[in-house]
């Protein structure tokens, strides 16, 4: 099970670094101001956002996963 959590970890990161490179932030570098913010930073901040969202979730079913062991173990 921990190999699998690296490879999503892997993932995610790969995934990260490729919404957070040029292309994609250039697409996002226009005078559209959504609720009065520029959308560049809207952009960054979302982005931001479901990353941090991501890996809180790969990790607590890590977690979760591990306690689930133990109790099996211990039983």
């Amino acid at each position: 099970m921990k190999h699998r959590v690296r490879e999503n970890i892997v993932v995610l990161f790969i995934a990260s670094v490729l919404a957070l490179n040029y292309p994609l932030i250039s697409s996002a570098d226009h005078l559209l101001l959504p609720l009065g913010i520029p959308l560049l930073y809207l952009y960054i901040f979302l982005v931001w956002l479901v990353i941090i969202v991501l890996m809180a979730l790969i990790v607590e079913r890590k977690d979760l996963h591990s306690d689930e062991k133990a109790e099996s173990r211990d039983a």
